[in-house]
């Protein structure tokens, strides 16, 4: 049985590089559904394929979901690894969301397990690097969202040093992105 469910994923991460998005969406859906009562590793695995063709097609709510499904699964199984990897990927999608708290809690609990895998070498050290650029991708995103929205009320109290200060920091934050 979960031969089956297994070949069917990588009929599913196959269609999906082949850049057919629905066939590997239902594929992965028909995979999950498959696993519900009869392995959770493998639904969960299923179910961050669901999330990736989802943010695949822009659909970032959709992915989030996903994620959160799969990282409630896994948090009842044994699958550190995996876990890391769905948080590190539902950080990315929160924080594209501008739910920048929830991106933050995700991303510093990945980081945690990937800093302590690391140390069993069930990790790779480009893992632990991909959720670091995560978090201050994270941390960028909201600082700008704070000083756009400062700026915009310093404006209105046409107070010339805060917007001054504001225009500064996104100044900064521009250059920092290139």
């Amino acid at each position: 049985m979960l031969e089956a469910i297994k070949s069917v994923l990588k009929q599913a991460a196959s269609a999906r590089q082949s850049g057919e998005a629905a066939e590997a969406e239902r594929l992965y859906k028909a995979a999950a559904a498959e696993a519900k009562t009869k392995d959770d590793l493998s639904r969960a695995e299923a179910l961050m394929g669901v999330a990736q063709t989802r943010r695949d097609q822009s659909d970032r709510i959709g992915a989030s979901i996903n994620y959160a499904e799969a990282i409630t699964i896994l948090r009842s199984t044994n699958a550190t690894h995996d876990l890391a990897s769905a948080l590190r990927h539902a950080a990315d999608v929160r924080s594209e969301l501008r739910e920048f708290a929830a991106a933050g809690a995700h991303i510093e609990e990945s980081i945690r397990l990937y800093r302590t895998l690391l140390l069993t070498q069930e990790a790779q050290p480009l893992d632990l690097a991909n959720a670091l650029r995560i978090s201050a991708l994270n941390d960028e995103r909201e600082a700008h969202q704070s000083w756009t929205e400062a700026c915009a009320i310093y404006a209105e109290l046409h107070l010339a040093a805060g917007i001054t200060e504001c225009e500064h920091h996104l100044e900064y934050l521009k250059g920092a992105k290139q």
